[in-house]
């Protein structure tokens, strides 16, 4: 929770924040105050937050680098539509560099990739300059070729495809929990206090799932699939909190004097 709150609010900070007002954006938010505590030193161990003078903290560049790559992914979550085009990497990493093919693997999880097969993965394509980025971050760009494909032949059905090649289950499971987390947040509510509690919620709840669901075209998805639903409760809810949030946090970082 407090990580999401260094990304909505503490990066936007132009000087230093008191630590005791970080705490009070967490209470706001609902964590505990020894729960806070923790949350603060574990966030400064992993290189997110730093202390810059006595009892003030400031969100690192390294965090504020990936809080910046991650607002186009979690706010404006893309979807694909059916004559979308696709991008298809196909690397081959010699023995030595195993540490390397076990890394890509991992990001391109991250990213949202389908393992067609081994060292064959696809993507939609508006994620091709993501896909560039991590084969560049981990020297792998000159053992990978992409290819730009319009309509895939798939072996079978595009569904019995798309169920090889991404772990459906496990991407609706976290559909289903963000629907359930957020199931009572009201984006009718007008209070500043219940916009702010809800909107980070919201956010933590939503920010892992828009890198591991690339946005896959409703004709390759099972039936009753519950991505839409939660995209437009996301959209609709983030609408509504956003700014009533924002001044809420506002106030919490620069209460007013006396």
């Amino acid at each position: 929770m407090l990580r999401t709150i260094a990304g909505l609010y503490l990066r936007h900070e132009a000087t230093p924040v008191p630590r005791p007002r970080i705490l009070e954006l967490a209470r706001a938010a609902g964590v505990s105050a020894p729960a806070a505590q923790t949350a603060v030193s574990r966030l400064i161990d992993r290189g997110l937050l730093e202390p810059v003078e006595p009892a003030t903290l400031s969100v690192t560049s390294p965090a504020m680098a990936m809080f910046a790559r991650g607002n186009r992914r979690i706010f404006t979550p893309r979807r694909m539509e059916h004559d979308d085009r696709w991008v298809l990497v196909a690397f081959s990493l010699p023995e030595a560099l195993r540490a390397t093919r076990h890394q890509l693997r991992k990001h391109f999880i991250q990213l949202g990739g389908g393992l067609v097969s081994a060292g064959l993965w696809i993507f939609p394509e508006y994620l091709r300059s993501e896909v560039l980025e991590v084969l560049g971050a981990l020297d792998a760009r000159s053992y990978a070729t992409l290819f730009i494909s319009q309509t895939p032949d798939y072996p079978g059905t595009a569904r019995q495809a798309s169920a090889q090649w991404w772990d459906l289950d496990k991407l609706a499971k976290l559909h289903r929990a963000f629907l359930t987390t957020t199931a009572k947040l009201d984006a009718s509510s007008t209070d500043e206090q219940a916009a702010y509690l809800g909107y980070v919620v919201l956010i933590d709840a939503w920010r892992a799932i828009p890198y591991l669901d690339p946005g896959l075209p409703d004709q390759i998805l099972p039936n009753s699939w519950p991505g839409q639903e939660s995209r437009e409760r996301f959209l609709e809810i983030s609408a509504s909190f956003k700014d009533r949030a924002a001044e809420h946090a506002a106030r919490l970082l620069r209460p007013a004097a006396g």
